[in-house]
């Protein structure tokens, strides 16, 4: 079993990551990661330069993008700035990647929203081909290129692993012949959870794409504290800050939140988020890991209004009581 977080992101919280990803890789965590968003305060628009700066100050932890908003992105120039990180960190690097949500945020990054679907496909190919071929080219309905050399090259051979975000038929499908990984999103419970991995794995056979040895993450929302009640008052804060977020800037409150911060807590929590004493998390991690059967568990620690403290107390608590459980 592995364990990752998301540490604290967005405005000038760098140095408060940069202590938290420190942290965890100091108590056991073996992986860190970051996610991409433009023009919102919690987030960074740029997880692979962030991710830079991290891996010049850890040896060991692994670094990821959980996740970078692929049709948005040149994946030509993608391809050569995961490599410079993948260089840069020791070859420590996991790409994971998203089709992305936001209409707003990608519209004014030049980029139509309606087309992502068919972007995040092509531009998957058109990554794989620059790692793969060398010169490589590619003749797309949204990118093209002829007889590129990739300069630098990654450190892992052929390229760094690449895990596919989403929930619909079409993203099981993208992971499972794209890429190396199916990246579960948090809101997810385990019913639906278990359902969509045996989608992902229906399309794992039909290509003949292997499954042994083939990691299985999942992104979880933690909040964890030796006091069970303490805990889940806090994460119950933050659902609710999150809501606030949302209502603010005009986004749709997703049904599961609008829930879970109206009366209806605990049956959108069940399965769905892990919260509470080192014992009560513990057991949530092994039914989710039994059910799904989950084997890199990355935590969300940072939401709207939580502190940096915050992040870090969780930190040790789960390196000292959570982890070892599963070593």
């Amino acid at each position: 079993m592995k364990f990752g977080i998301r540490c604290s992101e967005g405005g000038h919280s760098f140095e408060e990551a940069l202590s938290e990803v420190t942290l965890a890789e100091s108590v056991g965590f073996d992986s860190a990661w970051i996610a991409e968003h433009h023009g919102w305060d919690d987030f960074w628009p740029s997880p692979h330069v962030a991710l830079a700066g991290l891996a010049t100050a850890t040896t060991q932890i692994k670094l990821g993008t959980c996740v970078l908003i692929l049709p948005q992105a040149n994946p030509v120039r993608l391809a050569g700035e995961i490599s410079l990180l993948d260089v840069v960190s020791g070859g420590r690097v996991t790409l994971g990647v998203g089709v992305g949500w936001r209409g707003q945020e990608m519209e004014n990054l030049g980029f139509p929203f309606r087309s992502r679907g068919e972007r995040m496909t092509e531009h998957l190919n058109a990554l794989l081909a620059v790692w793969e071929d060398d010169p490589a080219s590619f003749d797309g309905s949204h990118v093209s290129f002829e007889n590129f050399s990739l300069q630098p090259k990654p450190l892992q051979d052929p390229h760094p692993p690449i895990w596919v975000g989403g929930e619909a038929d079409v993203a099981l499908k993208r992971a499972a012949v794209l890429g190396d990984a199916w990246l579960p999103v948090w809101r997810l419970n385990i019913d639906q959870l278990l359902e969509r991995n045996q989608v992902y794995r229906s399309y794992l056979d039909e290509f003949g794409r292997a499954t042994a040895g083939r990691e299985q993450p999942i992104l979880r929302l933690l909040c964890i504290d030796e006091d069970t009640e303490t805990a889940r008052e806090s994460l119950r804060n933050q659902l609710e800050a999150l809501v606030s977020r949302y209502q603010q800037r005009g986004y749709e409150v997703p049904d599961y939140l609008h829930r879970a911060v109206s009366g209806h807590f605990d049956e959108v929590a069940d399965g769905r988020f892990i919260y509470g004493d080192p014992e009560r998390c513990i057991a949530t991690i092994d039914e989710i890991s039994g059910t799904v059967g989950s084997n890199h568990f990355i935590f969300k620690l940072y939401n709207p209004g939580v502190e940096h403290e915050q992040v870090m107390e969780q930190i040790e608590l789960v390196g000292e009581e959570v982890i070892p459980q599963f070593r």
